[in-house]
């Protein structure tokens, strides 16, 4: 474990937020405090696991699909709808500002995302730190991803039209870094999309430590959308936009995982086990389709009581998945 400083402002001045515990092994029952800086706000966890250590925290079902081998990843389900319709739904925040070009996505997974935007004409890089995917995203899919991190890659300066990490930057250990690293490869007129947990959603806010959007120690880094954007300004980058990104599908919608996790501390919903071992073997299944959690009319019912409150969240900026749209200072 380690104590760091504050990533934005380098401020070793910080206050204790919250206490949230780490959901993923019901054998590891670990604590980790979440810490506000007093000078710019920016909350993040402290201490934390160093770069060699998080990997221990890593289910080994994470990278499901490239461990699993795909051979057709047109047969598999994402978010519980097919794999091209999925895809086509995560591009269009790229295709809104950009309709080709080339692109680099940090923290690409198993390339996924990539593979779809080459079909459609994109010339695609990706960098993936994780071992298995990008070795799936390499030899199964043929797109071109560099094993590693963004700073091990050795791309030329402004050679992007378009740089992604969704949902990646609040897992970095030093996302400011990555960030001067982007501007440096983005082209002049390129743009960089980032889409992360908001910190500062009425769901983080009700639900506080039980927040899924938490997932401590994995989320090493928690944005609001004032600290991201000193965040991007720091680093020599301008918002362009900046909205909020509906949940995709039902399983996924947030609220109903974070309150499991309120019902499972208070005993209300003890199968805990049950659903892990659930969802290893979801993301193993030729599918990936997490529809049938949503099976029962209790669930329906739970879905469809939800899904009003999130819209509504969206539309007065209190929603729980942000995205922004930056582009280099001038």
């Amino acid at each position: 474990m380690e104590y760091v400083k504050c990533n934005l402002c380098g401020a070793d001045d910080a206050e204790f937020v919250l206490r949230a515990r780490f959901r993923l092994n019901n054998s590891k029952k670990e604590f980790f405090n979440l810490a506000k800086c007093r000078i710019c706000g920016l909350v993040y966890l402290n201490p934390r696991p160093s770069e060699k250590e998080i990997n221990e925290y890593y289910p080994s079902w994470y990278h499901s699909r490239a461990d699993a081998k795909r051979l057709d990843i047109e047969k598999t389900k994402i978010w519980g709808i097919s794999w091209r319709a999925a895809m086509k739904k995560k591009a269009e925040p790229i295709l809104k500002y950009k309709k080709g070009g080339k692109i680099l996505d940090v923290g690409c997974g198993d390339g996924s995302l990539l593979k779809f935007l080459k079909e459609i004409g994109w010339q695609t890089f990706g960098v993936e730190p994780h071992e298995t995917s990008s070795l799936y995203a390499q030899r199964i899919l043929r797109l071109n991803v560099f094993y590693g991190r963004l700073g091990e890659a050795n791309y030329p300066e402004e050679s992007f039209d378009v740089i992604t990490l969704l949902h990646v930057l609040e897992h970095l250990h030093d996302p400011s870094q990555v960030l001067k690293k982007a501007f440096l490869l983005m082209k002049r007129d390129g743009i960089l999309i980032i889409e992360v947990p908001n910190f500062g959603s009425f769901e983080a806010k009700i639900f506080r430590s039980k927040w899924v959007g938490i997932s401590p120690p994995l989320h090493l880094y928690h944005f609001t959308p004032q600290s991201l954007r000193l965040m991007l300004v720091n680093c020599s980058l301008i918002p362009m936009k900046v909205g909020f990104v509906p949940e995709k599908t039902r399983y996924v919608a947030g609220y109903s995982e974070s309150l499991r996790y309120f019902l499972t501390d208070l005993g209300l919903y003890p199968v805990r086990r049950k659903r892990i071992e659930s969802m290893k073997e979801e993301c193993a299944s030729e599918s990936n389709s997490m529809d049938s959690s949503w099976s029962s009319p209790l669930h329906f019912l739970e879905y469809v009581l939800l899904k009003p409150i999130a819209y509504f969240m969206d539309k007065i900026s209190l929603g729980s998945n942000m995205l922004f749209v930056a582009r280099k200072m001038k």
